[in-house]
């Protein structure tokens, strides 16, 4: 069985990281349990954010009209772009929802 490493901090804090971990989220903790979920609740709205923009931004790009003008290796890179992402996507949480069903199976 691995060890798990929890760094310092109130027992609320401790149980953030533990269950981050499990998701495989890596942060500077701070130790006092609602600091770390404040800057876990902030990060993740930070990358919502980002990830919103990015993908309005490609969904603007697709249906722009002088897209058609572009050449059609740069047509093809655009849409592989979008196609993988939602693959790895796809993958990524299938494998996080197998390890956390595997750690939290009863042993």
């Amino acid at each position: 069985m691995a060890e798990i490493s929890i760094g310092l901090g109130d027992v609320l804090s401790r149980l953030v990281q533990l269950r981050a971990q499990r998701y495989g989220i890596r942060m500077v903790w701070g130790g006092k349990g609602v600091d770390d979920i404040d800057q876990l609740c902030a990060d993740y709205s930070n990358k919502k954010l980002l990830n919103q923009c990015l993908w309005n931004g490609m969904k603007e790009l697709m249906e722009m009209p002088e897209l058609k003008e572009l050449p059609e290796a740069v047509q093809a890179k655009i849409a592989s772009i979008i196609l993988k992402a939602q693959a790895i996507f796809e993958l990524e949480v299938g494998e996080r929802t197998k390890r956390t069903a595997a750690k939290d199976a009863p042993k």
